[in-house]
């Protein structure tokens, strides 16, 4: 029924953004939250569920409808508000000139319209998170080695800082929407280091995670196959390495193939003939416990893909810096 909600909210998203008016609107409102609509269809069953059920059940129908109805009044406010235009027809026009979306709002567009159609909400979460959040609810406790690789930046408010990956809202968004669940989550993060032509103290994670009963490598890695060719518009091989990351087990290393060289070997990949793009892995149970999901019985999966790193492949761009300048000669060209 949780499934049934969710596909009810993705299917209420997409036709809002193809009403144009008034009476597409009014049968919009019928179809999901009339007397007869599918909501109401929802409801209905609830009394077949036990009362265990009809709790846990009920907060996320709550949580649909009320976001179904932010959908309807937002469309309405914007449909019915007057626009009034005034002109002067005896003054001069003033010439304005264009702007264009920066290459990361593209981008960034462009990638959660595929997570979408992959079954992923797109979610965005907070720069500045707890400690807690960031490291303890992720299996790195104080004092663990790995924090290391996460140096990062601390602010005056105890046990706050910006966060160093958008892992840190796994447990959050978790505890929020319960299971089964898929969401992906883009957003800035921060890293206390040198900057050069490849690193930056401030980029883009995109993070995906999916917990189910069968969620599974296997699943994953065709996630992440159907990604890549959408995005880079080719034919992409993936392959998994072992790593290690705290927070999942068994961890990867993605690669692709070096769509450059063709996997022979080039300055790109080093000669290797593939491309590292993200780390990956199984979530770690005890991170399914932090979110009180039952690990015995259910299982996810998570990723972290650098998003100006895939810009980069992407369009050939040499300095991760370019993205952050004020260099018109870069800008324009997107």
């Amino acid at each position: 029924m949780k499934e049934q909600l969710s596909n009810i909210l993705r299917e209420a998203q997409q036709i809002y953004f193809q009403i144009k008016n008034l009476e597409e609107l009014e049968n919009f409102r019928i179809k999901f939250l009339g007397r007869n609509g599918l909501l109401a269809q929802i409801s209905d069953s609830f009394r077949n569920l036990s009362l265990e059920e009809r709790k846990e059940i009920g907060k996320y129908f709550n949580f649909v409808k009320e976001e179904i109805n932010k959908l309807y009044l937002e469309k309405k406010e914007i449909l019915t508000s007057p626009q009034k235009i005034i002109f002067d027809l005896s003054h001069p026009g003033i010439r304005k000139d264009r702007g264009i979306k920066h290459i990361l709002t593209q981008e960034i567009e462009e990638i959660k319209k595929i997570f979408f159609t992959l079954g992923f909400n797109i979610e965005e979460g907070r720069e500045i998170v707890t400690e807690e959040e960031n490291f303890d609810s992720l299996n790195i406790p104080p004092n663990h080695p790995s924090r290391d690789l996460w140096d990062t930046f601390w602010l005056n408010k105890k046990n706050y800082l910006l966060r160093t990956h958008t892992s840190a809202h796994q447990v959050e968004f978790l505890r929020k929407y319960g299971v089964p669940i898929k969401f992906t989550i883009i957003g800035k993060v921060y890293r206390h280091e040198a900057t050069d032509q490849r690193h930056e103290m401030q980029f883009h994670q995109i993070e995906g995670v999916s917990v189910g009963e069968k969620s599974n490598l296997v699943e994953l890695k065709s996630i992440f196959k159907i990604f890549f060719e959408k995005y880079f518009n080719k034919k992409i091989d993936i392959f998994f390495r072992t790593s290690y990351f705290p927070f999942t087990e068994p961890s990867l290393e993605v690669d692709i193939n070096c769509f450059l060289c063709q996997s022979k070997g080039c300055q790109l990949c080093k000669k290797s003939g593939y491309l590292e793009v993200a780390g990956a892995g199984m979530i770690h149970p005890f991170v399914l416990r932090q979110a009180s999901i039952n690990s015995e019985k259910y299982f996810g999966y998570a990723f972290g893909l650098g998003l100006e790193r895939l810009i980069m492949l992407k369009y050939d761009i040499p300095d991760v810096r370019l993205f952050h300048s004020t260099d018109l000669r870069f800008i324009n060209q997107f």
